[in-house]
């Protein structure tokens, strides 16, 4: 995640481009593995990594005050009980289907926690939605209660 932060940070400097999409390896690699020490590090890790890419967007003026960051994960996994538990996922058990969001940026409610169900391709049309953008076959919607009204 290191050499992905390493290059995330070359892109957003040169390129500066308008879309990113950034995945991390951990947690998920040493969750598969079933190694709970790294997974909870991974955690931590790639946590303190995205703050990192927010503090800089803050700081730069092309990207200051114009920019959101959505940071979430790929898939929930199986809950203790269920299966082999957090190793795996790939059911419609409550685990596998539950993810985090954590939206950041200048049209969103700060310090705010929206407990409206969404799922993941609600993501991709919120985005669509800020860059201005249609996605005609598209299926999720925007998630409004994000935004400032």
């Amino acid at each position: 995640d290191s050499l992905t932060f390493q290059k995330i940070m070359t892109v957003l400097k040169q390129d500066k481009p308008n879309l990113m999409l950034i995945n991390f390896r951990e947690p998920d690699h040493s969750g598969h593995k079933n190694d709970w020490k790294n997974y909870l590090k991974g955690i931590q890790d790639t946590d303190s990594l995205a703050w990192e890419i927010w503090k800089y967007i803050q700081k730069d003026s092309y990207y200051k005050d114009k920019t959101t960051l959505f940071v979430t994960n790929d898939h929930g996994r199986h809950l203790d009980g269920i299966k082999d538990g957090f190793v795996n996922h790939g059911d419609d058990c409550e685990g596998c289907r539950h993810i985090n969001l954590y939206a950041f940026g200048p049209d969103f409610k700060e310090n705010t926690i929206v407990n409206q169900r969404y799922v993941q391709v609600d993501i991709s049309a919120t985005i669509a939605e800020l860059l201005g953008f249609t996605m005609p076959h598209g299926q999720g919607k925007v998630m409004e209660s994000l935004f400032y009204e």
